[in-house]
Order: structure tokens, then C-alpha cells, then sequence
């Protein structure tokens, strides 16, 4: 859930992203989502991190891949030893979607593409989910002002040249 760059006509136009590891709902590369230890081994890290919490539904955990660049690859699960990726987040501008999309792309890119956006806020995050890649980018809230209560992708277009900070992927796993 996540957004990108936007331009006006007395702007710099920023492009797309061609290059870099595609990401979609079921692969990173050429690798499965659905296999945290296969995802962990494709991107060889520097080193990886795990941590949990607990909560009245059980336990979430947290596998931190941190590239050789210091940016990361998080994978959230119920449970590690099965290694089913839930959840997959990056900061790594990197990792595109098959749309060209990837952290440091502004909301303006989402709306010069004319992409079909859902937005979502959870917690102080908000979401821009690309539906056409079923993937999404995240914008920090503190970026907006006066928002309304119920988010559309309208709601932002004076906030274009905001950057999406976060790619965030729900897997689908077969």
C-alpha cells in the first residue's frame, strides 16, 4: 500500500523505473513469496534479523533481510518455521513492481499514469494500493494536512510531489 512521484508542467519529469527486482503478489525475481527461506537465500543479505511480538491472537514474527546498501526486505509471519511469507515490506528502491513503481516514486507518478488506486489508512500510514499489480506503497501521514475522512485517491492530488516511502506485498500463495 504505497504511492509515488508527480510532476507539473514547470517540473523535472521524473520516470518510471525499467529496471530493478520485480516484485508482484507471488514472486520477488523469479523467486516464490510464498517461501521465506527461498527469498532470504535470492537476495543474499548482509544479515538477517528476527524478532516477535506477542498478541491476543498469538504470535506475529519479523524476518529482516538488510541488503549489502544497508535498505530491507521485512517478512512478517504467524509462523517461522513454516516460513509463509504474510507479509513482505521494502524500502529498497531497488524492488519495482511490474508497473515500474518503487520507493522514492512520487503521488504524481500514480496520477500522470492514470493507475486505479485504493487507499487505506492504518495507524498513521497511508496506502496506496496499485490495483492493476495488486502491490502497494506507503506515505507517511505527517506529509498531509487536511485530510477527509474517507480517502480517495482525489483527496491527495495537491500532494504530488510526496514520495512513497515503503512497498508493501500481501502474497498470494497457492
Amino acid at each position: 500500500m504505497l504511492c509515488f512521484t508527480a510532476c507539473n508542467s514547470t517540473q523535472t519529469k521524473t520516470a518510471v523505473k525499467k529496471e530493478g527486482l520485480v516484485i508482484t503478489d507471488k514472486q520477488l525475481g523469479t523467486t516464490s513469496l510464498c517461501s521465506m527461506g527461498e527469498v532470504i537465500k535470492s537476495l543474499d543479505p548482509a544479515r538477517v534479523d528476527t524478532s516477535s511480538t506477542d498478541y491476543d491472537k498469538g504470535k506475529w514474527y519479523y524476518v529482516k533481510a538488510v541488503l549489502k546498501d544497508s535498505a530491507y526486505v521485512l517478512m512478517e509471519t504467524t509462523d517461522v518455521n513454516a516460513g509463509k511469507v504474510l507479509r513482505l515490506s521494502t524500502n529498497s528502491p531497488k524492488v519495482v513492481t511490474a508497473s515500474g513503481y518503487a520507493v522514492g516514486t512520487t503521488i504524481g507518478d500514480l496520477f500522470e499514469k492514470n493507475e486505479e488506486i485504493v487507499v487505506k489508512k492504518e495507524y498513521s500510514k497511508i496506502f496506496f494500493k496499485i490495483k492493476k499489480d495488486n502491490v502497494s506503497l506507503q506515505a507517511d501521514e505527517r506529509f498531509f494536512q487536511d485530510l477527509p475522512a474517507e480517502l480517495t485517491f482525489d483527496a491527495f492530488k495537491k500532494y504530488r510531489q510526496v514520495p512513497l516511502t515503503l512497498l508493501v506485498v500481501t502474497p498470494v500463495c497457492q
